[in-house]
């Protein structure tokens, strides 16, 4: 009987033992292959794991087919290799599928908006059938709005060429419509604070659709491991998708030399007074190219300063909120004290010197700008400085736990036309070196001014004209940090020289 116990009993301890045994094989082949997926390891260390991995299965097999003392330790290495491989999956996984939504084929949207005047009784779309309806023909996506518009009512075209015009011809009731971007509307309604006519009040929207327009591919790619590359950084306006077309609030070029381990962050004013690409006659705010897509703001910065952009990296209003939340937020060096409501209501109280700051202050107090007597200038070095503590934070290994949560809350809030490969090989490069980055902050500046702008016509709105020697310091700046690192000549090799150049002068000295 006793006998017959002890064997049921070892029967079942030796059927747990195999199911621990082939949970930690599943276990294991699953994280090989998210590290294959993930492409961040180079070869011999992915080849490293897989033969620990197959070495411990290996001694687990041998170890329960001995004692008790030997089973027991292969159940305790299979727990903890499940365990650990279990984790690592899940970091694996959750940074190629953050990498891989970041880096999916591009596409933009814009969403327009029909209004007509509030006290008129054109109250529905269908009752603008052959009615006049306005147009933008600065909008480069025109052909394809007027189309999707075609769908949903049969009207007729009036185009006209500037914001002004365009909403003169609704209240003059030369059209009984006009068709906006959202852009549009975001910067009426921040007009309208500031002035009598309130057209916002006075208007009100009777039907919204959408445009989506792949994004051409553009890159001028390179090796980002053995070569210089800039990125262009756009902090879209956009509160909806990250697809969405919307000023760019935040510009900053990023010139990045992986030999010297130098990073370069070049801040832009978003009220700069630049030629569109393209375009021309009058020039227009920085901000205002975002309306036209991301490819309009990269190509303008390119004529600025006179360099070519290899990637763009675009990334959603909450975004920053997110990411800040994730790392535990950020310490920053306020100078002087400011009192703001971040855009969820909560009072951010920031005293003159160290702060730690949430998302939500994080990212207010990389807007402000009214608080300061430089405004737009003062919010890019806040800007630049919020961005360089994130920097130093997510590349920190202390935070290396945190990974998952923080790609988990930022995923669909960035949008890059670098491609899986080259973010997996960069990250590959880092994982090998682990150098320590250098980062210089700089900024273009100017001049305020009223003048008209090429998206928003002859209205006199607040722009910076631009001090060209900022913008040539900034060239400099590009040209000194892609430069390749400068090889120092032996001390020994220096005296030889010098030696040898003496002797060359005295043979070649006539006697006196």
């Amino acid at each position: 009987m006793g006998r017959e116990v002890k064997k049921e009993s070892d029967g079942s301890t030796n059927l747990l033992l195999i199911a621990l045994l082939l949970a930690q094989l599943g276990a294991s082949v699953f994280f090989v292959l998210a590290l294959m997926r993930l492409n961040i390891l180079q070869m011999w260390q992915l080849l490293a794991v897989t033969g620990i991995l197959v070495v411990l299965f290996a001694l687990n097999s041998f170890l329960i087919r001995k004692t008790m003392t030997s089973k027991v330790v292969a159940s305790v290495i299979s727990m903890l290799v499940i365990f650990g491989t279990l984790l690592g999956s899940r970091y694996a996984g959750t940074a190629a599928g953050f990498i891989e939504a970041a880096t999916g084929p591009q596409y933009e949207t814009q969403t327009y908006k029909v209004l007509t005047l509030k006290n008129s009784a054109y109250d529905d779309i269908k009752v603008l059938s052959r009615q006049h309806i306005g147009f933008l023909t600065s909008n480069p996506n025109i052909i394809n709005t007027k189309s999707a518009l075609k769908t949903a009512v049969d009207y007729k075209e009036s185009d006209y060429d500037d914001l002004g015009s365009l909403i003169n011809a609704l209240y003059d009731h030369y059209v009984a419509g006009i068709v906006l971007n959202d852009s549009y509307l975001t910067y009426l309604e921040e007009e309208s604070e500031d002035t009598s006519v309130n057209f916002i009040e006075e208007s009100r929207v009777i039907y919204e659709f959408e445009v989506r327009a792949d994004v051409e591919d553009v890159r001028n790619p390179v090796d980002v491991i053995t070569e210089p590359f800039i990125i262009y950084i756009s902090g879209s306006d956009s509160r909806g998708e990250i697809s969405q077309t919307a000023r760019s609030d935040v510009n900053i070029v990023s010139v990045i030399n992986p030999k010297t381990n130098k990073i370069l962050l070049i801040s832009i004013p978003r009220d700069y007074y630049v030629q569109l690409h393209g375009t021309v006659g009058t020039p227009d705010k920085l901000t205002h190219a975002g309306i036209y897509g991301i490819e309009m703001s990269k190509t303008t910065i390119e004529d600025l300063l006179g360099i070519n952009i290899n990637y763009t990296v675009k990334v959603g209003f909450q975004a920053v909120q997110k990411l800040v939340d994730a790392i535990g937020g950020i310490d920053i060096v306020s100078d002087q004290a400011l009192s703001i409501r971040s855009e969820d209501g909560t009072m951010c109280n920031i005293v003159e010197g160290p702060n730690h700051l949430s998302g939500g202050c994080a990212l207010r107090y990389s807007r402000e700008r009214y608080s300061y007597a430089t405004g737009d200038r003062h919010r890019g070095q806040n800007q630049q400085q919020v961005l360089t503590e994130i920097i130093k934070k997510i590349t920190d290994l202390h935070y290396a736990t945190r990974w998952p949560q923080i790609l988990d809350a930022t995923k669909g809030t960035f949008e890059t036309s670098l491609s899986y490969d080259e973010i997996t090989k960069f990250a590959r490069f880092e994982l090998a070196t682990l150098k320590k980055w250098s980062i210089e902050s700089i900024q273009l500046d100017g001049t305020g001014s009223s003048q008209p702008t090429y998206s928003m016509g002859s209205r006199l709105l607040y722009v910076m004209i631009p001090d060209q020697a900022t913008i040539d310091n900034a060239k400099a700046k590009i040209t000194e940090t892609v430069a390749d690192p400068v090889e120092e000549e032996p001390e020994d090799a220096g005296e030889g020289s010098e030696e040898e150049s003496a002797s060359q002068d005295a043979e070649e000295t006539p006697e006196e």
